[in-house]
């Protein structure tokens, strides 16, 4: 069985607010279909619930997990996303509340963490987790070298069961995946195949379970100015380098001409990723229904 690829990193809660100004001129923007529009048009166009939380993943790594009872049980260490769509499938979470865990690593499904703020500090947040140590019996993690295979719906299974969660038995299986960790390695190319930047920040969407946002730093040559970018998870694509198999860029869909075109924000000055109006500015800069060429490039973007 092919082995996948994940991502490992702290995954604390910060949320930075700052406004993205979207340039929105048709020849410059990917496209996607009609139909997947208008879901991103209705999801974005509502006002965000009261969980509608959105985290700095590299703030969060090492987060604490807490129970019912408010006791500390552990900390989560990584989160492994579907590298295809974005979603938060699994976080890999460590018992130091727990006698005889270790450092070993256990996959716990995201429908079984909340995400709750702390009444004394607006940007921080804690995981809920109901779990005791009887629930935990027979329960084998691994270590950080030897990340199981996400591919095996059978081994995941276990997990799911033991946290009392329903896959969505539609949802098509995906073996696609990486951890958020190394997800904020990676290199950033255009479809040209050069490097044109590097990832700096996943924004994550605790309300829909998914990877919404990947800030990324491009070249001076790429873009003017210090700037740093958020871009939809759909613009990018995770490929094996051409020359080594075991590294992986991030390439995002676009040419460097309309690269040139989108806008950014100062690193000082974070956009409000709460904000409806900003989300919808970001749809209409990367998506766009018809489609159109950029200097005879097709651009699309995969819902």
């Amino acid at each position: 069985m092919k082995p996948v690829t994940v991502i490992t990193g702290a995954i604390a809660i910060s949320i930075g607010s700052v406004l993205l100004t979207g340039s929105g001129h048709a020849q410059n923007k990917p496209n996607i279909s009609k139909e997947n529009h208008s879901d991103f048009q209705e999801k974005i166009s509502k006002p965000p619930a009261k969980d509608c939380t959105f985290l700095r993943a590299a703030a969060v790594l090492t987060k604490r997990v807490t129970n019912l009872k408010q006791q500390n049980v552990g900390e989560i260490n990584d989160f492994v996303l579907d590298s295809n769509n974005g979603k938060i499938r699994y976080a890999a979470v460590t018992y130091g509340g727990f006698p005889g865990f270790g450092n070993k690593m256990f996959a716990v499904p995201f429908e079984a963490l909340t995400v709750l703020p702390n009444n004394n500090h607006e940007h921080d947040h804690r995981f809920l987790l109901k779990v005791d140590q009887e629930q935990l019996d027979g329960a084998t993690g691994f270590e950080q070298d030897h990340w199981p295979d996400f591919a095996d719906q059978e081994l995941l299974n276990k997990p799911d069961r033991r946290y009392n969660v329903r896959q969505d038995p539609d949802a098509p299986p995906s073996n696609a995946v990486i951890r958020a960790n190394q997800l904020l390695n990676l290199k950033v190319l255009n479809i040209e195949d050069d490097q044109i930047g590097k990832v700096e920040e996943i924004i994550l969407d605790t309300a829909h379970r998914k990877a919404r946002y990947i800030i990324v730093s491009l070249n001076h040559h790429t873009t003017n100015g210090n700037k740093l970018f958020a871009v939809p998870f759909q613009a990018f694509q995770v490929k094996s380098d051409l020359m080594n198999d075991n590294q992986q860029n991030l390439v995002l869909k676009m040419s460097n001409h309309q690269i040139t075109k989108i806008q950014g924000f100062d690193r000082d000055h974070w956009p409000d990723f709460t904000d409806p109006v900003y989300r919808k500015s970001l749809i209409e800069q990367f998506l766009f229904v018809k489609k159109h060429k950029d200097q005879g490039v097709k651009v699309g973007i995969d819902s």
